[in-house]
């Protein structure tokens, strides 16, 4: 499976329209949420009499409708539309859109090719590259999908200052992990005190940055057999963060629950791999400075142990579960097992360093 290409412009719109233009396509048609469609569609069609001409279809924006339900009601939708294996889908939103849309592109008929638009930072830097799509089921995190590479992803910062501070936050959970698989310096740059204060066109250097960091990554295991699984950093522990929270009324941004899963990770790296304390305790300083408490108390531990031995990265059916820890910044160990009792105690930990 090969990479797609990444195009990085706050031109979008002749972007997609050069792409899809080389892709031969017949019918194109615009993947939206509510939100994207209110806000980031008049953005792309403006001056693009291509995209003015594409079929939109609307599926409910949040997480929580990345279901089953919702990629049938776009296959209905692509089917009633008209779409054929020569059509072409432009998935236009943040990382739940992306997962969906190119789930149900890689799907339908078989698949049909289709471009990312990431309209946050979380979607850019984490969901449209890499090739995963998919949906939640059964309470658990992107449980159903396939690796299937967009045609292309074009990356940009425009959409960014329709964003609220909260999802430039999660957005930037994933940058922290991309940084610490790389190496300290790319730690240091990411938790300086001013690397959350400029604009959005400021971030276009984070961008390449994390971007290029999960590309060299994906380009050496593009099926997650091994050094992809690097990736996972953060994930054990914010997945189960994250699913934790679907059952309540306060669901927990994906890119905050992988800050959170970080420092967990952090933990246990120090007590089982012999990382530097000071790289915890530094990253750990930012997480309660911009990601507040850990979401999660001793009353929870039974459940997110549960969570974490169901996770679909964890190799064990029974016994340990599997994390990816750090021997130090850039120097990842995948396929950890760590018992209960030392997750048990890193969340500990990790409550009182948060």
């Amino acid at each position: 499976m090969n990479t797609s290409a990444i195009v990085f412009t706050d031109a979008v719109a002749p972007a997609v329209e050069r792409l899809i233009a080389e892709s031969g396509a017949g019918s194109v048609y615009i993947i939206a949420d509510h939100n994207t469609e209110r806000l980031c569609l008049p953005l792309l069609l403006r001056g693009s009499s291509l995209l003015q001409q594409a079929t939109v279809l609307t599926t409910p924006a949040g997480d929580r409708h990345k279901t089953l339900a919702a990629a049938a009601a776009l296959w209905d939708a692509l089917s009633a539309r008209g779409a054929t294996r020569s059509s072409i889908a432009v998935c236009l939103g943040g990382g739940m859109v992306t997962d969906l849309g190119g789930f149900v592109a890689s799907t339908f008929k078989r698949g049909i090719p289709y471009i990312n638009v990431p309209t946050t930072l979380l979607g850019a830097v984490d969901a449209s590259v890499g090739g995963k799509t998919g949906i939640n089921h059964g309470g658990l995190k992107n449980e159903i999908g396939v690796f299937a590479p967009p045609y292309a992803t074009v990356a940009g910062t425009c959409f960014f200052d329709t964003l609220p501070r909260e999802q430039l936050l999660s957005g930037y959970g994933e940058v922290l992990k991309h940084a610490l698989l790389t190496d300290a310096a790319a730690v240091a740059r990411a938790i300086a005190p001013d690397a959350l204060g400029g604009g959005s066109e400021a971030l276009m250097p984070v961008l390449r940055d994390s971007i290029a960091t999960k590309m060299r990554i994906v380009a050496s295991d593009p099926r997650e057999k091994g050094p992809r699984k690097a990736l996972n950093l953060g994930h054990t522990a914010g997945h189960a963060f994250e699913s934790l929270a679907l059952t309540s009324r306060k669901p927990l941004p994906h890119g905050h629950a992988v800050a959170f899963g970080c420092v967990v990770a952090l933990v246990l790296s120090r007590m089982l791999a012999g990382m530097d304390s000071d790289v915890l305790y530094a990253v750990a300083a930012f997480v309660r400075e911009h990601y507040g408490h850990l979401p999660a108390g001793c009353a929870d531990h039974p459940e997110l142990l549960r969570l974490m031995h169901h996770d679909k990265k964890n190799n064990y059916a029974s016994g340990p579960v599997n994390f990816v820890l750090l021997n130090a910044p850039g120097r990842p160990a995948i396929d950890t097992p760590v018992a209960d009792t030392d997750i048990t105690a890193a969340l500990d930990i990790a409550s009182d360093l948060l």
